[in-house]
């Protein structure tokens, strides 16, 4: 699926897979941004270096905010099981 952008050097066209752009679109959401350009355009585009190419750029961003909520998400968890432990030792912490 492909989306035009622009860039400095001009108008371009983004090729990624309907499962990047949906998850750009959900990233842009959660991150408070209106729509994935603006996402885009604040939080991906501004620190891609030149030895890659921009679909690959992307991908990689999207992997990489994906694995940082799924991170903090495991941070949080472990965070509750710890107070939950320390609350409850006389039994074990919920799954």
């Amino acid at each position: 699926e492909q989306r035009h952008i622009d860039l400095d050097s001009g108008r371009s066209c983004l090729a990624l897979e309907r499962e990047y752009w949906q998850t750009l679109e959900v990233l842009a959401y959660e991150d408070g941004w209106n729509n994935w350009r603006e996402f885009f355009y604040m939080r991906v585009l501004p620190n891609k270096p030149e030895d890659i190419s921009l679909a690959s750029y992307v991908r990689k961003m999207v992997i990489m905010f994906l694995a940082d909520e799924w991170r903090s998400k495991i941070a949080r968890r472990n965070l509750y099981l710890l107070i939950y432990h320390l609350g409850n030792t006389d039994s074990s912490p919920p799954k």
